[in-house]
């Protein structure tokens, strides 16, 4: 046995080369038919050849040597040792002694699956291969993931159902709903979800005769109970009525007739007795009036009535009372809209009684301290730079560059700082034949929406060049200045239509200009110099 260790273990280098190796070199490339006669009969023949065809020749990791298959086997031309040892578990656990066991191979012998104890055996080495303990089984265990473990033969004996599986190997431990994904027919089975339902109000505390009026459709999500819901048109009150026929009516529920909210005063009616309940301050009205709450006080046709919008209901009950700004949250993409942008900050300004001549002192500090919720929406919209928001949001005033202390080049263009000023007019003195364009032009990032306004865009010989300077790259003035400026480099980098460049800190303060003219220069722009 010692000596047959010895071929387990040599290097690769050695192994290449053994005689036995030479000769089935020959027949893999096709110079010779087959091996000498006798060739599998040897102990270190199949251990030299085996190793030297699943390591060498297909260069396959430890874990992927037991996944090897038949078609492997025929053509690396292992025949002769899959013959000798009838399995291909046998021929790899003679190969490689002591190194795999019978949960590291993908295929199990004939009727393996009919024993319950080989399935949980099987099972729980993965558990605990992967880290996982038998009470996150129902989190973490996924039909996906017992294929991937080679469990489809159990799985489809147990009607394709994880649940089903693991309920035999674990009888009574978990349940249904214990799992991310519920079987299909339980939606439609009155008893099952009977007794969830009971479950459900025991854990929430809710006595039955309670349920119509504390049971809410965000609660039923919340235990699972999606897709029974929508069977019963997503009412509360419809599956309640399907679990205990005869024991609910309607007056148990909040239930308003068809075409109740359309009416103006029942909507004004309703609102206004929440918020004299609830002893609401006026000006607290926009932060009170949340999704959450309609739904807690069984609101939800309402909500529906007004597209899920607290906003809209707000606004239908008390007309051109509250801006958009002192509502807890805005619309999904809200701010997505030029109009949108300008209305609120024309709408915050006149509150506030901001006229034309403090408008340029609104900045990043001024947001900072009075109303902060600003500040994402311009660093995403506008790339953090507020004159354009005020420009854009006051096209009836004409704005002087001083009044923002903006700089201006010498060809009239505006820049936000002395770095940019210099940068700006040298690539307008040196570039030959080009047209340098600041700030003209807005880049969409989807994956992060956000908005990108480069600092200058170049076009020159039938090219275009996307140019930025981090000026604050490295610094700790905006704690996530160097992420976002991160993210502007990748996203520039995937610009297909034109080069980026990218200049830092380091690069501007280089005597002379040197490393931006290396800069421009390797991406083929054009100098003067």
């Amino acid at each position: 046995m010692d000596y047959l260790n010895y071929y387990r273990n040599i290097c690769h280098s050695e192994l290449s080369q053994l005689p036995i190796v030479n000769i089935y070199k020959e027949v893999i490339s096709g110079n010779r038919k087959v091996l000498p006669s006798g060739t599998w009969d040897k102990d270190k023949n199949v251990i030299i050849l085996t190793r030297y065809a699943l390591e060498v020749n297909l260069g396959l990791k430890k874990e992927q040597i037991p996944r090897i298959n038949r078609a492997i086997i025929k053509e690396q031309k292992l025949w002769g040792a899959l013959n000798r040892f009838k399995s291909i578990p046998k021929l790899i656990q003679f190969v490689y002694i002591g190194r795999y066991n019978e949960f590291d191979f993908s295929r199990v012998t004939i009727n393996y699956w009919n024993n319950i104890q080989n399935i949980r055996d099987r099972f729980e080495w993965y558990l605990r291969r992967e880290g996982i303990r038998i009470e996150e089984i129902p989190q973490k265990v996924n039909y996906d993931l017992l294929i991937k473990w080679g469990f489809s033969n159990p799985l489809k004996r147990y009607g394709d159902s994880p649940f089903r599986l693991i309920d035999n190997l674990y009888p009574d431990v978990f349940k249904e709903t214990d799992f991310k994904k519920i079987p299909h027919h339980y939606a439609n089975d009155s008893n099952f979800l009977r007794e969830q339902f009971l479950d459900m109000l025991k854990r929430e505390n809710i006595s039955p005769e309670d349920a119509p009026k504390k049971v809410t459709q965000q609660m039923l999500v919340k235990y699972r109970f999606s897709a029974a819901l929508k069977t019963h048109q997503n009412s509360p009150s419809k599956l309640m009525s399907y679990l205990f026929p005869g024991l609910f009516s309607v007056d148990s529920f909040h239930m308003r007739p068809n075409g109740y909210w359309k009416d103006i005063s029942n909507v004004k009616r309703a609102i206004i007795d929440l918020i004299k309940k609830e002893g609401i301050a006026e000006e607290d009205v926009p932060k009170f009036i949340t999704k959450k709450r309609l739904m807690q006080e069984g609101l939800g046709g309402l909500l529906h009535e007004y597209n899920g919008s607290p906003i809209e209901i707000v606004n239908a009950v008390f007309p051109g009372k509250y801006d958009i700004t002192e509502f807890q949250r805005v619309p999904n993409q809200y701010w997505h809209s030029q109009n949108n942008r300008a209305q609120a900050l024309r709408v915050f300004c006149e509150k506030r009684k901001i006229s034309r001549e403090w408008l340029p002192l609104l900045n990043r500090a001024y947001f900072r301290k009075y109303f902060p919720r600003f500040i994402s929406m311009v660093d995403r919209h506008y790339d953090s730079k507020f004159y354009h928001w005020i420009m854009e949001s006051f096209p009836e005033y004409t704005f002087q560059p001083e009044e923002f202390n903006l700089l201006v080049g010498i060809d009239g263009q505006l820049c936000d700082s002395k770095e940019e000023l210099a940068i700006h007019n040298f690539l307008v003195q040196t570039l030959v034949s080009a047209k340098v364009i600041r700030e003209s032009q807005r880049f969409v990032n989807n994956r992060y929406e956000e908005v990108y306004i480069p600092d200058w865009i170049i076009y020159q010989n039938n090219r275009k060049f996307v140019i930025e300077y981090f000026g604050l790259y490295g610094s700790n003035r905006y704690k996530t200045y160097k992420e976002k400026a991160d993210r502007k480099i990748e996203f520039f980098q995937s610009l297909k239509d034109y080069e980026f460049i990218a200049i830092m800190p380091d690069d501007f303060r280089e005597k002379g200009f040197n490393r931006i003219i290396s800069l421009l220069r390797n991406k083929g722009i054009c100098l003067t110099i």
